[in-house]
């Protein structure tokens, strides 16, 4: 009898004991993910000696499931810089690990919503993460009135968190943007040094995207190699000047026959509001085969496209988007994609 029980007992025993192996085990699965996502931010890339660009949007003011509106980050030096911040570019940039309590500035081209529309979460998220000091903005004339308007929209939600965590956790001061007008000249090829730091050189230049104005591109120079953002500009003579020697040009790119179909299509739906606003969007904008002819006159050494429209999505899409280009610019072509990364070694 005292057998019988035994051997019941030693298998709830056994079962009590495969369970709380079991339980252990997977608590320690979750604790190990937790980790992972608490320390996922890649912090080393600001003490790399490279310098690190990352397209955080590629799309347009098209919604697509798979690309955010305009953001490139460059990170060298120390510094993690987005030029532009669209809507859903914030999410990407943090999903791709880049350290976001470290952003040391924000550059805007010009203020069309698309380019814009994140810079509220921008400066609310990255001091949630960490961010310990005002978070300079910087762009041409204009920007004040941005950097103010998402002040007063977000001026509530900053009172709410710093009421809530307390002054020593979330300092209130660090939970704003420090809006850095840069002055050009009236030429069209008119530039200026935003700021040197940590080795890093930043230019802003005028471009042409008429009849928004001002608009502006960016050269980053650090170590001997150089990366440059065009900004939203029909063909521009101005992005040539700059980008001449550039290792990476990061070009927008409409693809000037599609949007004419569309518009084409539109017409014959009868949608004729339709139809205008897609007949007039090519003419302050660079094709594909404009940006290679910007990038073969400059002597670019790598041409990226982001700002596409219509986004290419298919390998049928992607042919008719390019074609012509490799005709007109003889180096590498990349149609970027959220997330892209390329890396540039200090010049030897």
């Amino acid at each position: 009898m005292c057998e019988r029980i035994a051997r019941p007992g030693i298998a709830v025993a056994a079962v009590l004991l495969f369970l709380g192996i079991g339980v252990s085990a997977c608590q320690r699965a979750v604790d190990y993910q937790i980790e992972r996502n608490l320390t996922r931010a890649d912090r080393g890339v600001l003490t790399s000696p490279d310098l690190t660009v990352v397209l955080c949007g590629t799309g347009s003011p098209l919604p697509d499931r798979t690309r955010a509106s305009a953001c490139t980050a460059v990170i060298a030096g120390g510094q993690f810089v987005l030029v532009d911040i669209g809507p859903g570019s914030w999410k990407t940039a943090d999903l791709v690990n880049l350290p976001t309590a470290d952003l040391s500035a924000i550059l805007l081209t010009h203020f069309h919503s698309d380019h814009i529309g994140d810079l509220g979460e921008a400066v609310v998220q990255s001091w949630i993460a960490g961010r310990a000091q005002p978070l300079d903005v910087y762009g041409p004339a204009g920007t004040a009135q941005v950097v103010e308007g998402f002040r007063l929209a977000y001026a509530q939600d900053a009172g709410y968190r710093v009421k809530h965590h307390g002054e020593a956790y979330l300092p209130a001061a660090a939970g704003t943007a420090i809006a850095h007008e840069v002055a050009l000249g009236d030429e069209a090829d008119a530039s200026a040094v935003v700021f040197e730091r940590g080795g890093l050189r930043v230019t802003m230049f005028r471009v042409d995207h008429s009849p928004v104005s001002p608009a502006v591109g960016y050269r980053f120079d650090y170590r001997g190699r150089s990366v440059v953002v065009s900004g939203d500009t029909r063909r521009s003579d101005s992005v040539v000047e700059h980008a001449k020697g550039a290792d990476l040009l990061v070009h927008e790119a409409l693809q000037k026959d599609m949007v004419a179909h569309v518009a084409e299509v539109a017409g014959r739906m009868g949608l004729a509001r339709l139809a205008k606003l897609a007949s007039d969007i090519p003419a302050y904008h660079t094709s594909p085969v404009e940006a290679a002819e910007v990038a073969r006159a400059a002597g670019v050494k790598h041409l990226v496209l982001t700002h596409l429209v219509p986004a290419p999505t298919n390998f049928l899409t992607r042919r008719w988007f390019v074609a012509g280009m490799s005709d007109v610019y003889p180096g590498p072509i990349t149609i970027g994609a959220d997330g892209m990364r390329f890396t540039l070694t200090p010049s030897s």
